[in-house]
């Protein structure tokens, strides 16, 4: 009898912890359904109950949710995660958010034509060093800028490239020349990329490189004349196609770091005051510091998987084996009492994250210090047509690998 009434007791509370299970999954669940129907109406979606887009939606968003909350339950977090409006998007849209800018690498068959001029030669950081200017431990100047007040936003196009190129240009022809802005939509449409660096071109993707590249040869509309329309379209301003040689040294091509591929009075970007650009060193950390600081906002590329949840704080969620897939703008660093990091500009609208901004982890130093891994599929979005099967990528998400910076008279 008493062994009876044990196993009856075993059975009533293996019993009452299913039931227990059973009521917290359907609590969660009616919690998660709760806060979707709450979402639909903030961000007027028509999605209607009881349709299969309904549910779809519904199991992605109560996906983000678990995610957002075991974020959030860390005790030693530095960043906040949060619902938002991709919140409901599946990977395959949050992939087109990124889109990539990277790099044609040194293998690439693309090479630049133009050679810097004798006042120019060299890399402004190797000219720089000679001064030995002593660096602040902040730097937020570049935040309180005119043309960085309004945070673009790409919509579902793999346009980072292009959307970043042109905020870092309208940046420094503020800072060293006259506020202009600077057609988004040219760039998408007209930017030729044969060798396939970064995607496909447009909307499919390319790099700032071969951005910046075409706007040194063929000067850039404005936004004005030519407005962003997401999308890839035909190229209206009937220039001729970028013309790019191949050096029988192989050496001189759009990714060579610290090089200069600057322009004669012939070039069109000389017209608004830019003389050339620059790729830094991959993954340096101070010459990326000494260009944000010394010249104005840095186009960088970063792992942008995890960060579209992001609301506040200092992100510190990629893996050292970063796989680099979007295009962003770095404009400034700074530190709290605790941590270090560099203050980015996004081109997913004002409403996602800090007004648009997100701080990134910042690792001090070079080497073992600097958070280095592998990107095992640059084929993703940095690899160009015969580049490396694998790349290294130093800092928090990748953002010390790729930088590219324009030089204004």
């Amino acid at each position: 009898m008493r062994a009876c009434a044990s196993l009856l007791l075993v059975l009533s509370c293996a019993s009452s912890s299913v039931e227990l299970q059973t009521r917290t999954q359907q609590d969660a669940d009616s919690q998660a359904a709760v806060s979707f129907r709450t979402f639909i109406r903030t961000h007027g979606r028509g999605y209607k109950q009881g349709s299969t887009e309904y549910a779809n939606r519904l199991a992605i968003f109560s996906q983000r949710l678990e995610e957002m909350q075991a974020q959030n339950s860390r005790a030693d977090r530095l960043w906040t995660a949060g619902i938002n409006s991709f919140s409901d998007q599946s990977e395959e849209e949050l992939s087109q958010l990124r889109g990539w800018s990277g790099t044609a690498t040194p293998s690439s068959a693309a090479h630049a034509s133009a050679t810097a001029p004798s006042h120019m030669q060299g890399s402004f950081l190797q000219r720089a060093s000679k001064k030995v200017t002593p660096l602040p431990r902040q730097w937020t100047n570049w935040t309180k800028l005119d043309s960085l007040s309004q945070v673009k936003h790409q919509r579902h196009c793999g346009s980072c490239w292009a959307v970043t190129g042109a905020t870092v240009l309208e940046a420094h022809s503020e800072i060293h020349a006259a506020p202009r802005s600077f057609s988004i939509q040219e760039l998408v449409s007209c930017v030729p990329n044969p060798q396939h660096c970064g995607g496909d071109g447009g909307c499919k993707g390319a790099t700032v490189e071969l951005a910046f590249n075409y706007v040194m040869r063929h000067g850039l509309a404005t936004e004005e004349d030519l407005p962003y329309k997401a999308k890839t379209s035909h190229c209206h301003r009937h220039r001729q196609p970028m013309l790019l040689s191949i050096h029988q040294d192989g050496q001189h091509d759009l990714a060579a770091s610290g090089v200069h591929f600057a322009g004669s009075n012939s070039h069109a970007g000389t017209a608004f005051g830019m003389q050339a650009w620059e790729r830094l060193p991959e993954n340096a950390y101070e010459p990326l510091l000494r260009a944000v600081y010394e010249r104005g906002p840095v186009a960088v590329s970063v792992d942008a998987k995890r960060w579209h949840f992001y609301e506040e704080g200092v992100f510190d969620s990629c893996r050292r084996n970063a796989v680099i897939n979007h295009a962003v703008t770095l404009i400034g660093y700074g530190e709290t009492s605790a941590v270090k990091y560099w203050t980015v500009q996004n081109s997913w609208g004002p409403y996602w994250g800090e007004h648009g901004r997100i701080r990134v982890l910042r690792h001090e130093g070079n080497g073992a210090f600097q958070h280095c891994g592998w990107d095992h599929h640059p084929e993703k979005g940095t690899a160009c047509e015969g580049d490396p099967k694998k790349v290294k990528v130093c800092g928090m998400c990748g953002i010390l690998y790729d930088s590219v910076v324009p030089h204004f008279s």
